[in-house]
């Protein structure tokens, strides 16, 4: 991933964030706990030909790339949090290997890490590093990498840090990104985030062409995970600016799905790119919360 100097002057400071409560989410608390959009990414390497313009006040952004100069643009929150983020627009990358990620992005300090999951690229993208295995959220497969950056620019000066990415296997262009499954996934890998500093819906390249125009909100909702290790580990080479991965033990696979077929209480059980359940077990209904999540309860 991008580790220029633009990571450098960035002083966002973070503060520790409550841990979701497991209870039904209305729609009205989707309205109260929305978060407004309050932080623009926009590192743009000298002599990138890249063209970025951001509306935060709408949460939308567009940008157009033709480029062998490294940029990081995107969206976001001054402070991270696991609650889901909710995106839609498109994104398409005509040339180049990888050509562009689009991706949540973020870090934390206390462990420092920098994070990353990808939800749609160009083609041929390998992290690099150590892969540590896969887990199935928000209607696809991730597969989670982890690599250490040594002597590398970051939110706190030339540092030494862990990369963690989740990389998803049917990419989209619109849905929603359920954190909290993200970082359980990580945890149960051995990959411990520290305190929250910015958090991004970011788009991302290094070299080759594309576009994207997106739109982004935040707000309140949990999906299901099952959560597998890795068979074996996949060191690779990357360029420097997007390197990544590591390894440890994995948890066992876990699923809130009965026996019977239906979801579980807290369970998802609907939404837009959802192939799981889509009914309940006894005595718990589906309660449609928005269009991309449905919860039993």
């Amino acid at each position: 991933m991008g580790k220029s100097s633009f990571i450098l002057a960035l002083g966002a400071v973070a503060r520790v964030m409550a841990a979701p409560v497991a209870e039904p989410v209305a729609v009205t608390d989707l309205v109260k706990r929305a978060q407004s959009v309050n932080y623009n990414q926009n590192y743009i390497a000298g002599g990138a030909n890249v063209q970025y313009s951001p509306n935060q006040n709408a949460g939308s952004f567009s940008v157009n790339w033709n480029t062998n100069g490294d940029f990081v643009v995107g969206l976001g929150y001054q402070t991270g949090d696991s609650d889901p983020i909710t995106y839609s627009g498109s994104f398409s990358v005509s040339s180049g290997t990888p050509g562009g990620l689009l991706s949540i992005y973020g870090w934390t300090t206390n462990p420092l890490v920098e994070y990353y999951v990808v939800e749609n690229q160009g083609k041929g993208y390998n992290p690099g590093g150590s892969q540590k295995g896969t887990f199935t959220t928000d209607g696809s497969s991730y597969v989670v990498w982890q690599h250490q950056q040594t002597n590398q620019p970051s939110i706190q000066g030339t540092s030494t840090f862990q990369q963690y990415i989740s990389i998803r296997q049917s990419a989209r262009s619109s849905g929603t990104v359920t954190l909290a499954n993200h970082f359980s996934a990580w945890s149960g890998f051995g990959m411990k985030l520290g305190t929250q500093n910015f958090q991004v819906l970011a788009v991302e390249s290094w070299q080759g062409a594309g576009s994207a125009s997106l739109k982004l909100s935040k707000g309140a909702a949990a999906a299901t995970t099952t959560t597998k290790a890795a068979t074996t580990a996949a060191p690779t080479s990357k360029p420097a600016s997007t390197s990544a991965a590591g390894s440890t033990s994995a948890p066992a696979a876990t699923t809130t799905a009965s026996s019977s077929g239906g979801s579980a209480q807290w369970g998802q059980c609907g939404g837009s790119g959802w192939s799981g359940p889509t009914s309940c077990v006894s005595p718990y209904t589906c309660h449609v919360l928005n269009p991309y999540y449905s919860q039993c309860y």
